[in-house]
């Protein structure tokens, strides 16, 4: 009995080393994410893919201590929920919510003309949003409307001559910078 605890159990020191490991490698994470996460997410580069594949097998190695166990792994589970869900209670204070960073989404486009600013307080690059627009079939930077940077990094191509209702754009930064023509305040006639 003694073997099979020693393959799958873990010693009270070796669960504390899970926890704090686990702690701190949590928030370590949640800053790396915090700061570059849009990046990864609109290069779409097999280097970003790769990049946050080691990182999420780095920490997973290192949260389990010297000897990786069953009940170390889910001493790390656990302590994983409990730091998302403590994330979660803390976010909701105001103290804590970002001020002054690109949080939502953006207009980043309007017709032809690229918002650089906007861009690079989001840390993109102008020419991913070219990748955007080719993926999305523009063919001609005329039949863009506008172009935003949604929240979690992906783009959206209005396309001009093509009204959006207004209602779908309420918390889009930078919505006042949107011609009327692009805007429709009575969709399907109401």
């Amino acid at each position: 009995m003694d073997e099979l605890w020693y393959q799958i159990g873990i010693t009270p020191a070796g669960a504390l080393g899970v926890v704090i490991a686990t702690a701190v490698l949590y928030l370590v994470f949640s800053a790396v994410i915090a700061l570059w996460w849009r990046h990864f997410r609109t290069t779409n580069t097999s280097f970003a893919f790769a990049l946050t594949v080691v990182l999420g097998a780095v920490m997973g190695r290192s949260m389990l201590g010297n000897t990786p166990t069953l009940v170390g792994g889910l001493i790390a589970l656990v302590t994983l929920l409990l730091m998302e869900s403590l994330a979660d209670r803390v976010r909701e204070y105001p103290m804590f919510q970002r001020r002054g960073r690109a949080v939502g989404a953006s207009v980043v486009m309007v017709g032809g003309l690229i918002d650089h600013a906007e861009l690079k307080r989001h840390g993109v690059r102008a020419s991913e949003l070219w990748v955007a627009l080719r993926r999305a079939g523009v063919r001609d930077v005329e039949t863009v409307g506008a172009v935003l940077l949604e929240a979690d990094g992906a783009w959206t191509v209005l396309r001009s001559g093509v009204p959006v209702d207004r209602r779908i754009l309420v918390g889009v930064n930078g919505t006042e910078r949107l011609p009327d023509e692009l805007l429709d305040d009575h969709p399907g006639g109401r």
